[in-house]
């Protein structure tokens, strides 16, 4: 076995430690309190919501720019800024979760305030320990430390939520046509994995050509030059950035409506899916025209002797990239709705509410994406 095989299994192995760690801590309670709720709630999401922010900082305010392209000690620095936002996400995030999950168990206690204070420090802990496992798992692990914690409380869930879903299915009388249904959602889940795969992998390309100086350029130079002939920009550009985020701004607006009327609501009807779909095409369009730098491509592309064919250098070509991102950011945002969609219609459809989250939104994103680079990890050792 050479050296790099044993690197693999041994970064496979190390993962593997700590992602059951990461397990076996969702089983620790909340103290002082009789309930399932886990010190790790909130689990990697306010971490993922403060990167997010940061980028956006980062975009949008030269000041935060500047430290970025500040080499490694401005990455620290965004790094702790980050891990600063965490926190403050998180003490905002956990009472409105434990008002949401634990409202009811409350009302019967007493010293409500301590056990909140509690509950919000220790929930707020488990997130900070959860950004700590992905950040191990990143440095000397396999894979998207991040993506494999979540995959990894998703899967925990499938199978519990396929045997309830058999008996959804099962518990009528007319038991084949029961199955009949089963095997038609299988088919329909394993057609959604397929179209998951492509949209995550499918990119719009722009084809370039080079204006080569014999001159002055030797022939390994043309050679490399030639074996670019187009730029990638990935059609789902902000991955699942939208529906994260739009999940999150929907679960404020809820709470702080509840608080106010008491308004009763349904995140399955047919209204906060409209609002849902309306924020994750709005935060696409955002999204999507910060994170590409279409005057810097442009600029790029004309100092290094590249041309679009068919298209002036400069401002048209800026015109032009414009005009695909545009493209981009429509037929994306088009797709993430649909995806975040799909559990909603299929219970409307019938279907059980935990094996819902199967069919789509940012579980099958997530899945489908965390063992495709994980796929990509071990393929790079092995060749």
């Amino acid at each position: 076995m050479n050296i790099k095989k044993r690197d693999l299994i041994s970064k496979i192995y190390y993962t593997l430690f700590l992602i059951i760690i990461y397990r076996l801590g969702s089983f620790i309670p909340l103290p002082f309190l009789n309930n399932r709720v886990s010190i790790l709630s909130l689990g990697i999401m306010p971490y993922i919501s403060a990167s997010i922010l940061t980028q956006l900082m980062c975009y949008m305010f030269p000041f935060f720019y500047k430290i970025q392209q500040d080499g490694e000690i401005g990455i620290k620095k965004i790094n702790n800024i980050t891990k600063v936002l965490t926190i403050l996400i998180s003490l905002i995030q956990a009472p409105v979760y434990i008002n949401i999950t634990l409202t009811e168990f409350y009302n019967f206690l007493n010293c409500k305030k301590i056990l909140m204070i509690t509950s919000i420090i220790c929930i707020t802990t488990g997130t900070f320990f959860t950004m700590w496992l992905g950040e191990k798992i990143n440095a000397k692990g396999i894979g998207n430390g991040n993506s494999l914690i979540i995959m990894s409380g998703i899967l925990s869930r499938f199978i519990y939520s396929i045997i309830d879903e058999i008996f959804n299915r099962l518990k009528n009388n007319n038991q084949l046509l029961g199955i009949t249904i089963l095997l038609f959602e299988l088919l329909i889940w394993l057609l959604i994995i397929g179209i998951s795969i492509i949209i995550i992998n499918f990119v719009k390309k722009i084809h370039i050509q080079y204006v080569n100086k014999l001159n002055n350029s030797n022939l390994e130079e043309i050679y490399l030059r030639n074996e670019i002939k187009f730029i990638p920009l990935k059609v789902v550009y902000p991955g699942i950035m939208p529906i994260i985020f739009s999940q999150g701004i929907l679960l404020i607006l809820i709470t702080i409506f509840k608080k106010i009327n008491n308004i009763k609501y349904n995140i399955y009807g047919i209204w906060y899916n409209i609002l849902y779909s309306i924020l994750i095409i709005i935060i696409t369009f955002f999204y999507t025209f910060l994170s590409i730098p279409v005057k810097k491509i442009s600029d790029d592309l004309k100092i290094n002797g590249v041309y679009i064919p068919n298209i002036k250098p400069g401002k048209d070509t800026c015109f032009f990239l414009k005009k695909i991102v545009s493209q981009i950011y429509f037929v994306g945002s088009l797709l993430l709705v649909i995806i975040a969609l799909l559990p909603s219609i299929f219970i409307s459809l019938g279907g059980d509410k935990n094996f819902s989250f199967f069919f789509g939104g940012t579980t099958i994103i997530i899945i489908v994406g965390g063992l495709l680079d994980i796929k990509y990890t071990i393929n790079s050792y092995i060749l």
